[in-house]
């Protein structure tokens, strides 16, 4: 049972209860890890309480108002350290204040503690203000105990050099291939209709898709790889991520085989014989899988988005050579260096990584590296690099995890918008991309090529916000300065994630939050970008209906549709 809590006036919570079927009930942080890997950050409880039962009314319901009100003394480690140097004692102050707790050790997890992004970002805030230092929010997730952050400070104040972006990685060192992947020794047949497919990340909303068309187009048996207790869990995840997106059908059931695994775990956390009998029975692999978040350093992501692209090339290379599709991100090239380039080609070779500006980008970097090695190592490996992937063309189903599934909702809710000149979206449906991929997998001569998934028509937000103003939603156009001012006030006390997730994603200022938001697609420049060679994908797709469409207001009219029926438009009368 989740419910939103407010035991403190003016600061609402998500809270959880949990009643566990096993003796020894899970950690918070074994918890809050689970749910990072299922579903939006905003959607992800504040606080846990774990009781032996739910409390009933007599007629047998959930009784709410028993529900007792969380102890967050719980999530402080027992092994309490008090602040021993004048910035300690600082940051606990700010710490206790943010979470509402009356003790804080130096070595306590501030995210353990019931911290979330839009009181990560009060955090980072008053840190700012009380130093007199340039700090970036991701200072915070990268270095989440008061002991850590202080040595940021401690440099930070001893350095003239302002912090931007994540810890740097030297990412070249990082992107070596295990040597026991060997395709090269293993014979490579091409199989134009493969009867057993691999599909990594089929519950998320582009693998969705993805899994619709395999079973589309092929009459295969597609194997998932999901979490999950057991397989129907795992069959029912997967029906229901299909069904939210109106696309399932009955007769998927028999073709489709979850297998109960990890893309962080060695071997895809199944069993030897198991990867044996994968090894040997599939053939071909579509890698989609991966943990997205703008806000998350690559430490924390490299387990599923690094480690797990390694054990599918180990998959791939065993028994017998698989093809492998992997699907990317144009955030690879987020190094100043592209900055400078006239046009960036489907077969660059990633040479440049320095100042990334984000975790995730730089996992995707990686795990791409990583797939090139296999390929220069005789493994028939393509790459699809996507652009920001939008809701359904006509349905207008979207990803509430999207930034603009977020940016629109949002700012509807505050009845303004930031004045953002050239402000542009590079954004594709999901029906197109999916489709997209697809086909382009299923042509012999896309083996070992990459492609540049982009809209040759990017998208203006003025454009898309006087559309929404014509279809009867009020937006006033203020400052930046102004409608940030406004998103943090409204977001404070309120459970609306949508509004804190803002908060986190938007800086201060305009040059911070471009640096937030650049791996997520976002364009504001005064100089010409650079251009993106299109010619592979252009060639793979002529001769089909598969054209990437210039987003009109029709189709913001579908996402606003949706956006109403899911309730994100709270503002509407």
């Amino acid at each position: 049972m989740v419910i939103a809590r407010e035991n403190i006036p003016g600061d609402k919570q998500l809270v959880a209860y949990i009643v566990p079927l096993q003796q020894e009930a899970p950690t918070i942080s074994d918890l809050r890890y689970f749910l990072k890997q299922r579903m939006p950050e905003y959607m992800i409880p504040d606080a846990f309480v774990v009781l032996e039962s739910l409390p009933l009314t007599p007629n047998g319901k959930i009784d709410r108002r028993a529900l007792p009100a969380p102890d967050l003394h719980l999530a402080v480690k027992q092994s309490f350290v008090a602040p021993r140097t004048p910035i300690e004692e600082i940051l606990v102050r700010i710490w206790t204040e943010s979470l509402k707790i009356e003790q804080v050790g130096v070595h306590d997890n501030f995210f353990e503690m019931g911290g979330h992004s839009l009181k990560a970002t009060q955090v980072i805030s008053q840190v700012r203000q009380t130093f007199k230092i340039d700090l970036p929010l991701r200072s915070l997730f990268e270095n989440p105990t008061v002991a850590e952050l202080a040595t940021i400070i401690v440099t930070k104040l001893e350095n003239s050099h302002t912090i931007f972006g994540n810890t740097q990685q030297d990412l070249s060192a990082e992107a070596i291939l295990d040597p026991a992947i060997k395709p090269n020794l293993l014979y490579f047949t091409y199989t134009k209709e493969p009867k057993r497919i691999f599909l990594t990340g089929a519950t998320g909303f582009l693998g969705a898709y993805l899994l619709y068309e395999l079973l589309e187009q092929t009459q295969a048996d597609v194997y998932c790889l999901v979490r999950g207790a057991n397989q129907q869990q795992a069959q029912q995840k997967l029906q229901s991520q299909m069904e939210s997106c109106q696309i399932w059908r009955d007769v998927f059931n028999s073709r489709i085989i979850p297998i109960i695994g990890d893309l962080s775990k060695p071997l895809l956390g199944v069993s030897p014989s198991q990867m044996g009998d994968l090894a040997r029975e599939i053939d071909i692999i579509y890698h989609n899988g991966a943990w997205v978040n703008a806000v998350y350093p690559y430490s924390t992501l490299k387990p599923v988005n690094v480690l797990g692209t390694q054990e599918i090339l180990r998959l791939a290379s065993e028994i017998k050579c698989k093809p492998v599709h992997h699907i990317s991100t144009m955030s690879v090239f987020g190094s100043p260096a592209y900055a400078q380039m006239k046009l960036i080609s489907e077969s660059d070779p990633l040479n440049y990584s320095k100042d990334i500006n984000s975790g995730y980008s730089e996992s995707k970097w990686v795990a791409e590296k990583l797939v090139m090695s296999a390929r220069d190592r005789g493994l028939p490996a393509s790459i699809y690099r996507s652009c920001r992937i939008i809701g359904h063309s006509q349905t207008g189903i979207s990803n509430p995890d999207d930034l603009l599934s977020k940016i629109i909702p949002g700012c509807i809710q505050l009845g303004m918008v930031p004045k953002l000149d050239l402000w542009q979206e590079n954004v594709i449906p999901v029906d197109y991309m999916s489709r997209a991929i697809i086909h382009l997998s299923q042509q012999q001569e896309s083996l070992a090529k990459a492609f540049h998934l982009v809209n040759p028509h990017p998208t203006l937000m003025n454009n898309v916000f006087n559309w929404i103003r014509t279809l009867g939603y009020p937006l006033a156009e203020v400052s930046y300065e102004e409608w940030r001012s406004h998103l943090v006030q409204t977001s404070q006390g309120s459970p609306n994630k949508i509004l804190q997730s803002l908060v986190a994603i938007f800086g201060e200022n305009k040059a911070e939050s471009n640096s937030e938001r650049k791996s997520e697609g976002k364009s504001e420049s005064t100089n010409k970008p650079p251009e993106f060679d299109l010619s592979n994908t252009l060639s793979g797709l002529a001769g089909t209906d598969i054209v990437f469409p210039a987003i009109e207001a029709e189709l913001i009219k579908k996402y606003l549709s949706d956006f109403s029926i899911k309730g994100l438009l709270a503002n509407e009368n």
